[in-house]
């Protein structure tokens, strides 16, 4: 998981540099030093795709690991569909800047959802009350 994270870190950081770089260009002109800017963001979607597949299809029994990756991968595409739809609508009613902004937020809204869904280790009371069944619910009949 330190991976995953140190990923988003990196990929926020490219992407802070695009819109500091595009802050700084005069309209109508290359921005030429977005291309190491860029060149960071790669590496940082490299670090956090691959931990979050392996988490993703952890669990997975192995005679279900193709249609679970299968599907993980068609929600991935979804999510980059919709993320697109976003940022072009963004980046047309509100311009580079704001476009870039949004897409900063991104990778922190994804390290939020990360943090909040990762689970907590189990200390020696949880594990005691699992154990005695009182951390279980109770079922009727």
């Amino acid at each position: 998981m330190r991976v995953l994270h140190a990923g988003l870190g990196v990929l926020l950081a490219g992407v802070l540099g695009a819109v500091a770089v595009y802050a700084g260009v005069p309209d109508g002109r290359c921005p030429w030093p977005l291309l190491p800017v860029l060149a960071v963001c790669g590496p940082g979607q490299g670090l956090f795709s691959v931990p979050f597949f392996t988490a993703a299809l952890h669990r997975v029994r192995p005679h279900e690991t193709g249609s679970a990756a299968g599907l993980l991968n068609a929600v991935q595409l979804l999510g980059s569909t919709l993320g697109v739809a976003l940022l072009g609508s963004v980046l047309f009613a509100r311009g580079a800047g704001a476009a870039f902004g949004t897409a900063a937020l991104l990778p922190v809204a994804t390290g939020v959802a990360d943090a909040l869904m990762t689970p907590r280790p189990r200390t020696a009371r949880s594990r005691a009350s699992e154990r005695s069944g009182s951390g279980s619910p109770s079922r009727a009949g």
